[in-house]
């Protein structure tokens, strides 16, 4: 392991005096505020990441012309900051609409598609295959109720980024579902891991594992609402991504509106909250609160923040990106047909956080004090994310992993005290430069506080527990 966090007890012996504070972003701003003339406007499933191929951030971006279903289309945009981005590019002359935008995504066939999501395969054992993408197909017809349940999820693979070759005829899945899927690679257990549905309209969180993106899992229930949610509370999707050696989830969750009549819910608001795995399979909700959740009404983000990427900046913060919305679920129907004008209602948003600032360890006193369960280092660097006041301090020492006796030299008198911000401050003693003495050895962490608050512990170690193999589980 490389790091603990406290999203959870799990590695956590001893906790005096220290309550647990939640995160959550803090918006930025939106990002696009130009939209075509008459489109809805921006957002979908977007993914962003560092395209390694091209050393730019890279983004994938829906745009959501009068009706949103039909003839979405995508963009990829590109840009050396990852807070600021090109608006789209677009000759209002073209017709149709979508051949007058830059760098839309393609099928193999030169049309506009839409792409669930696009991932790199850059660092996995398919890397020669460029980019992944999902899409929820439904055979054309007039009967859209029959498509959908005819509909699969197929699979889109390309070198550059944008034409992508999609295998409509092999779909991964069949029938499919409207969440065709969102892919992680695991690099511990050598999988991918799509996330899913199990069919159109189940609103739960499914998980299938592939060694290849050829040959799946029959994908299981990952997480679903349970007896604390509210009555009608459904997980329309979730995208993933690894986290140091844990993972988070971006679970949206929809509360849907009692007073509709269909047997399947349209409307209702859409909140992301914090979902987080240590293997990628079995998932936890650390919290009942949004982690990304609504603006005000009237503005951007009032009916739906869907939040769908994160990823860590040059300057260590993370960036939070979601796709929203001024409206309920399947709200601008009925806005069009009152004559309103339903431009720009659609847009993407971007938050920031703090390293590691998904919850932290605070005093809720003066002192407090933490002690780890038994781990083995194996390197000698031992850091803390921690924040104090400027007259406050931590202090580390380390106990034998067995007995819970301080081990001489790294006791409460040889520590040398941290105080400040800091997201890496090094463990030291008044002898001891790190822990590199300790390597293969069983020990326990002890941190003192002070008026502080602790994101996160990180060394390289192994816990003293039997644990299952990563690989094994998928």
């Amino acid at each position: 392991m490389k790091s603990i966090l406290f999203l959870d007890d799990w590695m956590v012996e001893r906790r005096d005096s220290l309550e647990r504070v939640w995160g959550r972003p803090t918006f930025v701003k939106e990002l696009f505020t130009d939209f075509y003339p008459g489109f809805l406007g921006y957002g979908g499933y977007m993914t962003v990441f560092h395209d390694e191929r091209v050393g730019r951030w890279v983004m994938y971006l829906a745009v959501y012309p009068p009706e949103a279903d039909p003839e979405v289309f995508v963009v990829r945009l590109e840009s050396d900051d990852p807070r600021n981005w090109p608006h789209p590019v677009y000759d209002e002359s073209a017709v149709p609409a979508w051949k007058g935008f830059e760098n839309v995504v393609v099928d193999q066939r030169g049309e506009r598609f839409w792409p669930f999501s696009v991932v790199s395969l850059a660092g996995t054992p398919i890397s020669e295959r460029g980019y992944v993408t999902g899409e929820w197909h439904m055979p054309l017809g007039p009967d859209r109720r029959q498509a959908a349940v005819d509909g699969v999820s197929a699979l889109g693979f390309s070198r550059d980024g944008l034409s992508f070759d999609v295998d409509r005829g092999n779909p991964w899945r069949r029938p499919g579902s409207d969440v065709p899927g969102h892919v992680m690679w695991n690099e511990a257990a050598g999988r991918f891991h799509v996330f899913t549905r199990h069919v159109n309209l189940d609103r739960r969180i499914a998980v299938a594992t592939s060694p290849d993106m050829r040959a799946f899992s029959e994908p299981f229930t990952a997480i679903q609402p349970d007896a604390l949610d509210r009555v009608g509370t459904e997980f329309y999707e979730m995208p993933a991504r690894p986290y140091d050696d844990l993972f988070v989830g971006f679970l949206k969750v929809q509360t849907t509106d009692h007073f509709e009549t269909r047997r399947y819910k349209r409307t209702g608001r859409m909140e992301t909250q914090l979902a987080y795995s240590y293997n990628g399979l079995a998932w936890y909700r650390p919290s009942r609160e949004p982690f990304l959740g609504l603006r005000s009404y009237g503005l951007q983000g009032g009916g739906q923040v869907y939040g769908h990427e994160m990823l860590r900046a040059p300057d260590d913060r993370l960036l939070f990106y979601s796709s929203s919305s001024m409206g309920e679920h399947a709200f601008y129907p009925d806005m069009q047909a009152a004559g309103m004008d339903t431009t720009g209602v659609f847009g993407p948003l971007l938050h920031e956080m703090r390293l590691d600032g998904f919850c932290s360890l605070k005093t809720y006193a003066r002192e407090g004090l933490l002690r780890t369960k038994t781990i083995i280092p194996s390197s000698g660097a031992l850091t803390f994310n921690v924040r104090t006041t400027n007259h406050t301090r931590i202090l580390v020492r380390i106990l034998d992993g067995e007995t819970a006796e301080p081990l001489e030299g790294y006791g409460w008198d040889d520590a040398l005290p941290i105080t400040g911000d800091h997201l890496f401050a090094p463990a030291r003693w008044s002898e001891r430069a790190d822990v590199s003495g300790l390597v293969g050895r069983p020990v326990r962490i002890e941190v003192a506080m002070r008026e502080a608050e602790l994101f996160a512990i990180r060394l390289e170690h192994d816990a003293y527990f039997a644990t299952i193999p990563l690989g094994s589980l998928a």
